[in-house]
């Protein structure tokens, strides 16, 4: 049995080497929250401090939670019921939040996040381990934004990258030189994220893609399941939700509806580790092939992210790009590299990853 004894956030801000576009917003400093969650085993008396980070963003441009709203949600919801709580499991502390409340989908992952990283602290398993990951190498993919050009997609085919995701903006989306750029690569695999800047009218253009595009990733907007379905229909290409995903709810309502062929997991975004399981269980049964997002994340989010990718029913490369990628400084004494297309799943109990407290505090 565990129990928890604090709960503490940390907001700060990860500056980006670079600025980083797509069809929502521009990001130069990446605001996240770090959550510390001290848990004791009762059956040692040990006691260790699990950790966490929620990943909203800083506006409301992706969903209608953000930064503020993730720590309002923990401080006056979350923290309060959870003091003295005692679970058995990671798995049955997720029920216990989302009996909570029904929202809050990144607060809860984020709090979630710390109490698997102190669980497998305590019990000297590592995330891979205790999700049932089975690789210990797994495939990555790198994301370039709406300005990126063909110099830029050579740098991630010599880096490796199996999959290179562009960010494209229809309302500035040049369609035809898309097209000759996807062709002067055709060996390379491809997706495209429209971040729902497409509506059925302007979406016929996806038929004339080449077939190095793996899939299409939330052409229309978040509630269109419809459209998405009516679209999957007609397109030889695999459409995958993204921002239509924010619960299992949608996991359901998408594969009743055959809304898309593959769906973008972000344990973040969807309620945390627990639920992203659930996610990627009812996708797979469902013929629907789902694979794992990026969301700006630092290392501790990457950590994370390997190990669900470590899974052995991920289909398509995730969106895990190495740490020297984004951040100027990140939040972890570790690094995660890629050699060969390829990036090593943490092997040491929970996360991983251990804290650099260097960070710069909001």
């Amino acid at each position: 049995m565990y129990r928890i004894e604090a709960l503490e956030m940390i907001p700060i801000s990860l500056r980006l080497k670079q600025t980083f576009k797509t069809a929502h917003s521009t990001t130069k400093n990446r605001p996240l929250t770090l959550v510390k969650l001290t848990v004791s085993h009762s059956a040692t008396g040990k006691k260790t401090i699990g950790l966490g980070e929620i990943q909203s963003f800083a506006d409301f441009s992706y969903t209608l939670e953000n930064q503020s709203v993730s720590r309002d949600i923990v401080s006056t919801m979350i923290n309060p019921m959870i003091q003295n709580l005692t679970f058995e499991s990671p798995q049955q502390f997720a029920e216990k939040l989302e009996r909570l409340t029904p929202f809050g989908s990144f607060a809860k992952a984020g709090v979630e996040m710390a109490a698997w990283d102190a669980v497998g602290k305590l019990t000297n398993q590592s995330l891979a381990q205790m999700i049932g990951g089975t690789k210990q190498r797994v495939p990555v993919g790198i994301v370039l934004d709406v300005n990126a050009d063909v110099s830029d997609i050579k740098r991630a085919i010599d880096k490796g990258y199996q999959r290179i995701k562009i960010k494209i903006d229809a309302q500035l989306l040049d369609k035809q030189k898309l097209i000759e750029r996807l062709n002067q690569f055709p060996n390379q695999q491809f997706s495209l994220d429209a971040n729902s800047s497409f509506s059925r009218q302007t979406a016929d253009f996806f038929n004339q893609l080449p077939e190095n595009v793996a899939f299409i990733e939330q052409p229309f907007s978040e509630n269109d399941f419809v459209d998405h379905a009516f679209f999957q229909k007609k397109t030889p290409h695999f459409l995958s939700l993204d921002e239509s995903i924010n619960s299992l709810d949608d996991i359901h309502t998408m594969i009743a509806l055959h809304a898309a062929k593959a769906v973008t997991i972000k344990q973040a975004k969807i309620g945390g580790i627990t639920a992203a399981l659930k996610a990627i269980q009812l996708a797979s049964h469902a013929g629907i092939k789902p694979w794992i997002g990026g969301m700006l994340s630092s290392n501790l989010g990457r950590a994370v992210d390997l190990a669900m990718a470590s899974l052995q029913n991920i289909t398509f490369a995730g969106d895990i790009s190495e740490s020297s990628r984004y951040f100027e400084h990140d939040m972890t004494v570790e690094t995660f590299e890629i050699a060969q297309g390829l990036m090593t799943v943490p092997t040491r109990s929970g996360l991983g990853v251990t804290l650099d407290d260097s960070f710069d505090v909001l």
